[in-house]
């Protein structure tokens, strides 16, 4: 068995460890009753001035925390609230988190047209968020992102314009898996109007003969809630990124999670993306398709039950695989 095959491989043993973990979390039933975190009251909803753009983020501080520092999540390209609301369910009343969102994001408010839609600005948006809202430099925090927002991470890590006490990047896409030729050479000639009409055709041509139900479900919610020109140009920004062959710079010490497989997230980069690191770790939880918020929720929990210091939390040691 090769390294990457060992990565993705889970015993038994494994397998109940993370029922066990999702057990201590929480059952889904224990998330009924709870509320929907967007909706008015709930939390505390602002909005961030960042360069000619206003980000939003949702606060919510429980009066008696069972974790430590605070949990600030980074939704995936375009995700909607609607997606983190199982991750709302296990963190509520146990951890203060922050839900914050990039500018790609229907929610943001972008001031001028010509508002920089690259990673790398995301990336510089992150930070300054991260300062209004009175956490970096000055607290312990954990900063978890996921899918598309943990490129957005590994992107500011390497260029140097985000910083962090604890990282951890769930399920990170090494590049945008929208097709590179349609957006060098197609997008830019599509006028706006035309891609509203043709938004349909291209979600179901995308994710028609996805397998996975419950994220086939997240992926059609979030791109029928988009908002098609900041799609458009943040996607045409990112149209030249690749991380791999950009990580060995990173010094900081990134945790790397993954636990379930679709359409979109490719596993075996996952490992690889670790092994590029310097100080690249590798968390291999499997789970089914459908647990994948509840897990990240888990597993971010117990990050936050530590502090910084501490490192890997002793609960989700059992868990660390080689990276490749």
């Amino acid at each position: 068995m090769d390294l990457m095959s060992a990565a993705l491989t889970a015993s038994e043993e494994q397998l109940r460890a993370v029922e066990a973990l999702l057990r201590k979390a929480g059952s889904p039933e224990d998330g009924r009753d709870i509320p929907r975190f967007w909706e008015p009251g709930v939390g505390r909803e602002r909005y961030i001035p960042v360069e000619h753009a206003e980000i939003r983020v949702f606060h919510f501080h429980p009066a008696h925390p069972q974790a430590v520092r605070p949990i600030v999540v980074l939704p995936g390209w375009g995700a909607t609230p609607e997606g983190f609301q199982e991750l709302y369910a296990v963190l509520h009343g146990k951890a203060e988190l922050y839900y914050l969102e990039t500018r790609e994001k229907a929610s943001s408010r972008l001031l001028h047209r010509r508002a920089d839609m690259s990673v790398s600005r995301s990336a510089r948006d992150v930070q300054a968020a991260l300062e209004a809202l009175g956490l970096a430099g000055r607290r312990d925090f954990l900063l978890l992102g996921a899918c598309w927002a943990r490129t957005v991470i590994l992107r500011g890590l390497a260029e140097g314009s985000l910083e962090a006490p604890t990282i951890v990047v769930a399920d990170p896409m090494h590049t945008l898996w929208f097709s590179r030729w349609v957006l060098r050479y197609v997008s830019p000639l599509l006028p706006l109007p035309v891609v509203h009409l043709l938004r349909p055709i291209l979600l179901h041509g995308m994710l028609g003969d996805m397998q996975e139900p419950a994220q086939k479900q997240r992926f059609f919610h979030f791109v029928r809630s988009a908002d098609p020109w900041k799609w458009k140009k943040a996607a045409e920004a990112a149209r030249e990124l690749e991380l791999f062959g950009s990580l060995s710079g990173i010094r900081k010490e990134v945790f790397v999670l993954n636990g379930t497989r679709d359409k979109v997230h490719d596993q075996r980069d996952y490992p690889r993306i670790a092994g590029e690191l310097p100080r690249g770790r590798f968390l291999f939880l499997p789970a089914g398709e459908s647990l994948r918020e509840r897990l990240f929720g888990a597993v971010a929990l117990e990050f936050a039950r530590v502090s910084a210091a501490q490192g890997l939390p002793p609960s989700l040691a059992g868990f660390e695989k080689p990276g490749h």
